[in-house]
């Protein structure tokens, strides 16, 4: 029975020694291990989203505090009431794969901040009980010049609704006025109003040769309404205006980086890539980072790619993130 029982062990080890080494003596494998950056670039990258996505939800949970306290009538307090809920139902949630989510309840508190305002715009007008006496002449005349650093401030405080009329009253009276056609032009783009901006870029450029502007250049005008014709996806119309902004001037990076994307959703990868480098050369930005990470990617550089959306996000590009998970397991 002993001897039996040894000749089974003997036979299993022998099986098992061979078992472990039946491809030792064969062909080597090409199967390159990975790096510890590139294992734990997915996890990291979920937490820093995590990380961002629940900054991003106590910041629109103490925006609606503030507002709660601002806002009288009953039916909006309701409804800041039941953004409230939502938000604070979302701490235990999966925040790294939150962002479109809190996008959504940002524009919907937006959008009750608009319809409040047009509700007290309405039911509570300004009354100018010295409307003809020359003294109210003059306010209104103050009023006029100070719109434009009215429109400014709103715009600095990201109320760009506020900050569109602010300029489109002062524009009334100066239509030519291309410094604040420009200010409204950016401020559209802003809430994704791109072709109410390419509207506002194209008045400028009717008067290119006939103004002096003060606070753009033209070559930022061109590359500006590009930029609007890549967000709508027209990108064999943008390349042309990206391509009159570079004859004007090389100097600004992004320039250079809005054709870089141009170059990348049109497949033109290495022309892309080169672009970025261009831009980077003038100033290290995570957008450029950004474009020439996709592009190695689509290339089939994805190490090197990998390591490009990994700068574009410690430069605070949060689609760096988005674009690590989905192509950098």
């Amino acid at each position: 029975m002993k001897t039996k029982i040894l000749l089974i062990v003997a036979v299993f080890c022998i099986s098992k020694s061979f078992s472990q080494n039946r491809y030792s003596q064969g062909s080597t494998s090409s199967y390159k291990p990975m790096t510890s950056s590139e294992i734990m670039s997915v996890p990291l990258a979920l937490k820093a989203k995590y990380d961002e996505n629940q900054k991003y939800l106590y910041d629109l949970m103490n925006w609606v505090i503030e507002l709660k306290e601002k806002i009288n009538e009953k039916k909006y307090l309701e409804r800041l009431e039941g953004e409230y809920s939502v938000l604070k139902s979302m701490r235990k949630d999966d925040l790294a794969r939150a962002t479109d989510i809190l996008k959504d309840r940002e524009l919907s508190i937006k959008e009750l901040i608009s319809e409040y305002n047009n509700f007290i715009a309405k039911h509570n007008p300004e009354k100018n009980t010295t409307q003809n006496s020359p003294k109210n002449q003059n306010t209104q005349t103050n009023n006029v010049n100070d719109l434009i650093s009215e429109g400014l401030r709103y715009y600095n405080n990201n109320d760009y609704q506020k900050a569109i009329f602010s300029f489109s009253k002062h524009l009334q009276n100066n239509p030519n006025d291309t410094d604040v056609l420009f200010m409204r032009a950016m401020t559209k783009s802003e809430l994704n109003d791109m072709y109410g901006a390419i509207s506002d870029y194209d008045k400028i450029l009717s008067l290119e040769g006939e103004v002096t502007p003060t606070t753009y250049k033209f070559s930022t005008v061109y590359n500006n309404k590009a930029y609007c014709l890549v967000n709508l996806k027209n990108y064999k119309e943008a390349l042309p205006l990206v391509e009159k902004a570079l004859k004007l001037d090389t100097t600004e990076w992004y320039i250079w980086d809005t054709r870089a994307e141009i170059y990348m959703n049109l497949g033109k990868l290495d022309e892309s890539i080169s672009d970025c480098n261009e831009a980077l050369k003038i100033k290290e930005n995570s957008n450029s980072y950004l474009i020439r990470g996709l592009a190695k990617i689509k290339k089939g550089e994805k190490s090197q790619g990998c390591q490009d959306l990994s700068k574009a996000g410690e430069l605070g590009e949060s689609k760096a993130y988005d674009a690590i998970i989905k192509y950098c397991k």
